[in-house]
């Protein structure tokens, strides 16, 4: 079954709170981004910001850092089931599967534009999720990447029912080419609150998964 799930990237706790707050209305399953200022160049809130606003959705952690083992723990304490790193970070991918899991939470590992799918195969039996990126990570509101694409059906090839999530510059005009492709999850972020109100736009993403699913 084919999925929405919005994701949030701010460094303004206020921010995070007033996205949280209309999210969780919408969706069951909340990506929230966590950016160090190292991995890429701009910093984001982190674990406490989060607690604090305490969302009454799942949460999904996408850590875009150069050493996500120093936060697996914090996110996990507050409750995130799943917890997403870069096969481009600094710590050996297997231990921090092996970390992720040691913790009840679900790993998934997400790749760059220009990381070649072969750099994951060795852990696709070991995640639940993988992650593509339409963008270069670290800022909102990029242009998507259609060269990608192939990128999914790749993986997908590999191994067919692992769920693939797409990142960057989905909205409307190309969530259909995603799903077509074989995406499972649309990440949506910037698009949402491009224009209000954010329920309208919301359902317009799900009407693209819908046509998906049905097909």
């Amino acid at each position: 079954m084919k999925q929405v799930v919005p994701s949030v990237l701010t460094s303004d706790p206020g921010d995070l709170e007033k996205k949280i707050r209309i999210l969780e209305r919408l969706a069951d399953v909340i990506q929230i981004d966590i950016m160090d200022g190292e991995f890429v160049p701009n910093i984001s809130i982190g674990v406490g910001e989060v607690q604090r606003v305490n969302p009454q959705a799942q949460l999904e952690i996408h850590l875009m850092v150069r050493h996500p083992v120093k936060y697996i723990q914090s996110f996990a304490r507050i409750g995130a089931f799943r917890i997403i790193f870069h096969i481009e970070c600094d710590d050996a991918a297997a231990h921090v599967i092996r970390e992720i899991k040691q913790f009840g939470v679900q790993p998934g590992i997400a790749l760059n534009p220009p990381t070649p799918v072969e750099k994951i195969r060795p852990f696709l039996d070991s995640v639940n999720v993988v992650l593509v990126m339409g963008v270069n990570p670290g800022l909102q509101g990029q242009k998507f990447m259609p060269e990608v694409l192939p990128k999914v059906r790749a993986i997908k090839e590999i191994r067919p029912k692992i769920i693939v999530e797409v990142d960057g510059g989905v909205n409307p005009e190309t969530g259909p080419d995603l799903v077509d492709a074989g995406v499972d999850i649309l990440n949506v972020g910037s698009y949402l609150f491009k224009q209000l109100p954010v329920e309208d736009n919301w359902e317009r993403m799900q009407r693209i998964i819908g046509e998906g699913n049905r097909g």
